[in-house]
């Protein structure tokens, strides 16, 4: 299991996890790959697994990632940074990974 880190930039008013929603639903259907499974969880619709988020005090966004095949969590984790970086790159300060068994 990998958990992600999502500080925000200081001044941001829109919670990340708040940005993250509506850029998903901006890019429905076909544009985007990620999608909200149901509160909390996204999947990929090309890789099987899930990412589970919490947004904690400080507005800091914490996701853990899982996948259903061993050894493809770096696909999963490749994937959401970079939707991270892309989408909402400009209100993040920075991104952490811990690396859990």
């Amino acid at each position: 299991m990998k958990i992600v880190q999502v500080v925000p930039k200081s001044g941001i008013d829109t919670k990340l996890k708040t940005l993250l929603r509506n850029k998903a639903a901006e890019l429905r259907g076909g544009r985007t790959s990620f999608h909200r499974d149901r509160r909390g969880r996204w999947k990929h619709v090309k890789y099987p697994g899930w990412i589970n988020l919490v947004e904690i005090s400080g507005g800091m966004l914490i996701a853990e990632i899982q996948t259903k095949v061993e050894g493809t969590e770096w696909q999963m984790l490749r994937a959401f940074i970079g939707y991270l970086d892309r989408h909402l790159g400009e209100y993040i300060e920075s991104i952490t990974i811990y690396y859990k068994e």
